[in-house]
């Protein structure tokens, strides 16, 4: 038992160990901590989604709505955008770059997210 001891090496064990265990874990976690993060920022992202439909309605919607003549197809796309910008804006660069990495149709996503917070709100003022 000595001698097998004495005759092992030390260091090629180490790396293996290292190899098949560590780095997996490893691994493992860093991309839980990824993901964790990403579910954050869009939860922060959602939520000023909501913040700027809200702010948006109340200063340039809530006026002109039930004017067909002023309430058009190209004021509804502007006025998204001015939602999705905000909202934007509020994220940090970080932030922003990490939701984008993670979502290959990001506009889409934030067209969808844009509905869902217009759709919150208008539930809210009922």
């Amino acid at each position: 038992m000595k001698e097998l001891l004495i005759n092992i090496d030390w260091a090629a064990l180490v790396t293996a160990i290292w190899t098949i265990v560590c780095i997996p874990i490893g691994k493992q976690i860093y991309d839980n901590l990824k993901t964790r993060k990403v579910d954050k920022y869009a939860k922060i992202l959602y939520e000023e989604m909501v913040k700027a439909v809200k702010g948006v309605h109340e200063t340039e919607v809530k006026d002109i709505k039930n004017d067909p003549e002023l309430w058009t197809g190209e004021k509804q796309n502007e006025v998204k955008e001015i939602a999705k910008e905000k909202a934007l804006q509020a994220l940090s660069n970080a932030a922003y770059k990490m939701l984008r990495e993670e979502n290959a149709d990001f506009d889409n996503w934030l067209e969808s997210m844009i509905g869902t917070a217009l759709y919150e709100v208008k539930q809210e003022s009922k």
